[in-house]
């Protein structure tokens, strides 16, 4: 299996009061920019117990992940919105020492080839909170070179259900033969469920 493609970075805020995720405008899932790189560091707390000279008991527990992107750009509305900054109704965006980033669903899809045919393999993270985004900037010289964002996010469990995943849950994934079922998918984990 080869990695050979990604694309489709998705996103939508929790609603903690109707522990959904929030209703969609236009019913569309929200895009959080076009994407260039993505990695996801899992972290473990790790305990180990020595009897009689030997390795007797150990445990790895997950404690969170970090996830790191590259994107080609960040529109100023997005960013306020997963930052949880203030924009005015004339597009000013203000940022304030007490301003929290809200907790959010994300999710991309990843392009593979195996066995020299391509599949669509959706990863989704039910709670992630951002913590910083990166925008280089660089003075146009001799040549042109493209400058990316970078955003860094803290992957959490969840504390309580939320949109029919359980507490405990903090990453999804699921690969399909075309790109309109990985879409389909993926739109479908972060639309909000209808209460049955």
């Amino acid at each position: 299996m080869a990695n050979i493609g990604l694309r489709n970075a998705r996103y939508n805020l929790i609603d903690s009061t109707t522990k959904k995720y929030k209703t969609l405008t236009d019913s569309k899932v929200p895009i959080l920019g076009r994407m260039i790189d993505a990695k996801l560091t899992e972290d473990r707390g790790e305990a180990s117990l020595y009897a009689d000279d030997m390795l007797a008991e150990y445990e790895g527990t997950f404690t969170g992940a970090k996830l790191n992107l590259t994107l080609d750009n960040v529109d100023d509305e997005t960013y306020s919105t997963i930052k949880g900054c203030k924009m005015s109704e004339d597009g000013e965006t203000t940022e304030n020492q007490d301003d929290t980033a809200p907790e959010l669903g994300y999710g991309h899809v990843i392009t593979k080839m195996v066995n020299g045919k391509k599949q669509y393999k959706v990863e989704f993270l039910p709670r992630i909170k951002i913590t910083n985004i990166t925008a280089d900037a660089k003075t146009k010289g001799e040549s042109i070179e493209f400058n990316t964002v970078s955003i860094e996010a803290k992957v959490m469990p969840l504390l309580e259900e939320i949109n029919g995943m359980k507490a405990g849950d903090w990453k999804k994934f699921k690969t399909f033969e075309t790109l309109a079922e990985a879409q389909t998918y993926l739109d479908k984990l972060l639309t909000p469920t209808i209460a049955e």
